[in-house]
């Protein structure tokens, strides 16, 4: 038997979400065509499970950073053109790069596709971290979620994480590379019905080519 898996997240979600928020986060957004093939592998695995809410391929991410503690319709023009501006000027100098995408992992509240290896990744987290905290608090520009990684679906119920990740084990031994070539200043909206998120982008900062 494995761990439980769980709404804990979720619930964390609502409590710091306001339902009429949206909120500004940097994503990292795969290019479909080089997804796709490992995420068709697990979807019937997925959209069995009663217990979790599946993310639909054309929001999938891996998350940077958020500003949280305020709503991006108070974010004034100024802050964000700022933001904007700093983002672009931290991303511009650091080479494009490849990640191994894979394999799925259950855990307590998520099943999420794994990155390897991390060194891009969290420097592309202190990066935009560093240049968020220039035009806002820093304790209002972060994000701390483990290791780097997709998530294909969130949990709505209570299953046991060993069963869904045996299903996981023999649904493929895929994986696929990544690359890492821009990251995505967008605006988000936690549909917490569909348990889903969804944005609408603001910029795309490109890495170094």
């Amino acid at each position: 038997m494995g761990s439980p898996v769980d709404t804990y997240m979720v619930d964390q979600l609502k409590r710091r979400w306001p339902e009429d928020w949206t909120k500004l986060h940097v994503y990292f957004v795969p290019n479909t065509t080089e997804i796709k093939p490992l995420v068709d592998a697990y979807r019937g695995v997925i959209e069995d499970l009663d217990c979790v809410s599946p993310q639909p391929d054309q929001w999938l991410h891996a998350t940077l950073m958020v500003i949280d503690g305020i709503p991006a319709r108070d974010v004034t023009e100024q802050q964000l053109a700022d933001l904007t501006r700093r983002l672009e000027q931290a991303m511009a100098d650091l080479p494009v790069f490849t990640v191994t995408c894979g394999p799925a992992v259950a855990g307590r509240s998520t099943i999420a596709l794994d990155l390897t290896p991390d060194r891009g990744f969290a420097e592309l987290r202190t990066r935009a971290t560093t240049a968020a905290a220039h035009v806002f608090d820093a304790d209002m520009a972060r994000y701390s979620n483990g290791r780097p990684h997709i998530t294909l679906g969130y949990a709505r119920g209570e299953g046991d994480s060993g069963i869904i990740q045996t299903e996981l084990l023999h649904a493929t031994d895929m994986r696929v590379p990544l690359t890492v070539n821009a990251v995505r200043l967008v605006d988000v909206t936690a549909d917490m019905g569909r348990l889903q998120f969804r944005w609408n982008e603001v910029a795309i900062l490109p890495l170094k080519s």
